[in-house]
């Protein structure tokens, strides 16, 4: 599961969506401009000022080119018949 801390005025987190969406990975987006979602990213990310900021699994891994590359390497697990 991925989680897609972000805005839909950035263009890089409608680009993580995206890429989430083409490759059939599940994922979860919060939109920062959600006072509640504001919070939370400040809590988890304190001091970071820049979005997308993504969770794999949970875990921290970065903004768009993270994700990309995760997602790379997603694939191919998959393919290889790897457990993720």
């Amino acid at each position: 599961m991925v989680t897609i801390f972000g805005s839909n005025t950035c263009l890089h987190c409608l680009l993580c969506k995206q890429m989430c969406e083409a490759m059939d990975v599940e994922y979860k987006f919060l939109d920062v401009q959600d006072p509640d979602v504001t919070r939370q990213f400040v809590e988890l990310f304190p001091d970071i000022e820049s979005i997308p900021q993504i969770l794999w699994k949970g875990d921290h891994i970065g903004g768009y080119a993270e994700l990309t590359h995760k997602i790379d390497e997603y694939i191919i697990n998959l393919n290889n018949g790897e457990a993720q």
